[in-house]
C-alpha cells in the first residue's frame, strides 16, 4: 500500500464516520508498525510500508490494511492522542472496536474484518496492546454493533452475567476496569460485553494484598486499596484505586 493508496483508505473512513479526512498520512519506515500523533497543529497518521506489506501478503486481502489505519484513525476521534506517553489497554480495545465498527459499515465481512488481527495480534500482548484473544473480541463487538444498527435492531440494555469483585481507576486513565470472581482483569463500559486483558491474584505473607498483571505490567495494591507501582529507578508509585464492587 503506496502513500497514495493509504491517504485514499483514510479518506474512506472517516467518510463512514460522516466527517471530513483532516489527517496527514504519511511513510516513516522508522516505524515498526503504524502511529497515530500530533505534531503541531497537523493529526498524522505514520505507517511503515513494510509493515503494511508483509501483513497484506500473509492476509491476502487490503482489508487487513484499511483495519490497521482504522484503529489509528480511532486515537485521534477518541482523543488518546492528547496523551501520547499514556499506556491504557482499554484505549486500545476501543480503537479495535471501533475499527471492527467502521470496517461493517464499510461492507466488510467479519472475517476480513478480523484478519489484521490475526495476523499481526502477539497473542500474550505488547507493551501497549492487550492480548491477541482481546483485541479480537473488541473488533467483533464493534462489527456486530454495527451489523445490528444496519438491520434496524434495537438496542437493549446489556446485562452483565458475570460477578465482578473490584472496580480498579488508574491515573490519567479514563477508562474503568473490574476484577471479576475469576480474578481476571476487564474492561468494560456498560454498553458492551467485558473484555478480558490480565489478571487479579492474591497475595500471600505479604505487605501488599493484590497484585495487577497484564503483559509486562505489574501493579500491587495494598490494605487501603491504594494501586502501586514501581518506577525506573525502583520507587514506589501511586497509580490509582482498587475498591470493592458495589452494584447500583
Amino acid at each position: 500500500m503506496n502513500e497514495a493508496a493509504a491517504k485514499e483508505a483514510v479518506y474512506r473512513i472517516v467518510r463512514h464516520s460522516g466527517l471530513l479526512a483532516n489527517f496527514v498520512v504519511r511513510e516513516d519506515d522508522k516505524l515498526s508498525t503504524a502511529v497515530a500523533y500530533i505534531k503541531g497543529n497537523e493529526r498524522v497518521i505514520a505507517y511503515n510500508p513494510a509493515f503494511l506489506s508483509a501483513m497484506l501478503d500473509s492476509a491476502h486481502t487490503d482489508w487487513s490494511a484499511v483495519s490497521v489505519l482504522a484503529h489509528e484513525i480511532g486515537h485521534h476521534l477518541l482523543g488518546h492522542t492528547l496523551d501520547p506517553e499514556g499506556v491504557h489497554p482499554g484505549d486500545e480495545l476501543a480503537c479495535d472496536r471501533y475499527s471492527g465498527f467502521i470496517l461493517q459499515r464499510m461492507g466488510v465481512t467479519l472475517a476480513d474484518a478480523l484478519v489484521a488481527i490475526e495476523v499481526a495480534g502477539d497473542v500474550h500482548g505488547t507493551l501497549r496492546h492487550p492480548p491477541r484473544q482481546a483485541r479480537i473480541s473488541a473488533i467483533r463487538q464493534g462489527w456486530e454493533d454495527a451489523e445490528r444498527i444496519s438491520q434496524g435492531v434495537a438496542e437493549e440494555p446489556y446485562v452483565v452475567e458475570r460477578t465482578f469483585r473490584y472496580v480498579v481507576h488508574l491515573v490519567g486513565d479514563a477508562n474503568t476496569y473490574f476484577v471479576d470472581a475469576e480474578g481476571c482483569l476487564v474492561w468494560f463500559n456498560d454498553h458492551a460485553e467485558p473484555i478480558e486483558f490480565g489478571s487479579c491474584t492474591r497475595l500471600a505473607e505479604s505487605e501488599f494484598v493484590h497484585e495487577l498483571t497484564w503483559q509486562d505490567h505489574s501493579f500491587v495494591v495494598d490494605g487501603r486499596n491504594t494501586i502501586w507501582r514501581r518506577t525506573a529507578h525502583g520507587m514506589p508509585m501511586q497509580v490509582g484505586r482498587m475498591e470493592p464492587f458495589a452494584r447500583p
